[in-house]
């Protein structure tokens, strides 16, 4: 048993209890012995003499008494420390239930924000592949000079547009499928698929694209082009493949 956190009163009480019992023992064993002796020579028994043991035997309960209290207020005492220690433990073991919660909830987080990411990559991808596009329709040229005089459109007269697509600006550009068409024409775009730099026919795309700012999340992906038919009105159609 440890006695260390018993208080002072208690510790006193159990200290005079053990003394008390011990002195009541001796004196109760010698006045058992006097009587013994006072028997063996034929002496009478006083009344005094008896009521020593009695009384003894009332300081010996008494002294259990207050011994038993003491150990009974010792006992109530290791109860209160082990409610103490239990209440210790539960809240050590709570706050590492809380720590768990919190850890299990981060994972659940971070796990969610990983798979949201991985959608928006995902996502982005397909859209990479898919591929960004733009057209315009481009008229005939008509060249500069005085009305009613023949003059035919050149490559250097004809007037020069740019073609372009939005892509992320974190995009990387892998590659840019030009098309050209008549207008009128229900050609498929596949078939209708050249080359930059290509003369499609009295219409050209330049040899290369260029990048230009888009606002913050945007950057536009953009091609040349130039139609110098005086005849033919012309769908010029770029589409931009790219990769996050």
């Amino acid at each position: 048993m440890d006695f260390s956190h018993l208080s002072e009163p208690l510790m006193a009480s159990m200290i005079g209890a053990l003394a008390t019992v011990a002195a009541a023992l001796v004196q109760l064993r010698i006045s058992w012995r006097r009587e013994i002796r006072e028997r063996e020579r034929g002496q009478p028994i006083t009344k005094k003499t008896r009521r020593g043991p009695v009384i003894f035997i009332f300081v010996l309960a008494a002294a259990a008494a207050v011994g038993g209290f003491a150990l009974s207020q010792y006992f109530v005492s290791l109860r209160e420390g082990d409610r103490d220690t239990l209440r210790a433990d539960l809240q050590s073991k709570l706050s590492e239930i809380n720590a768990t919660a919190m850890r299990l909830e981060q994972a659940r987080t971070n796990e969610r924000e990983q798979i949201e990411t991985g959608a928006r990559r995902a996502e982005g991808q397909r859209l990479g592949e898919e591929g960004a596009s733009a057209s315009v329709v481009v008229g005939p040229c008509k060249p500069e000079g005085v009305p009613g005089a023949k003059q035919e459109c050149t490559e250097q007269s004809a007037l020069r547009i740019a073609i372009c697509a939005t892509v992320p600006a974190s995009a990387t550009v892998r590659e840019v499928q030009l098309y050209v068409r008549a207008a009128n024409s229900k050609q498929p775009w596949e078939e209708a698929r050249v080359q930059a730099g290509q003369d499609a026919g009295q219409a050209r795309f330049a040899d290369k694209f260029t990048e230009r700012p888009d606002g913050d999340a945007g950057k536009q992906i953009c091609q040349g082009f130039a139609n110098w038919s005086g005849e033919k009105s012309r769908i010029a159609r770029i589409l931009v493949k790219y990769a996050l």
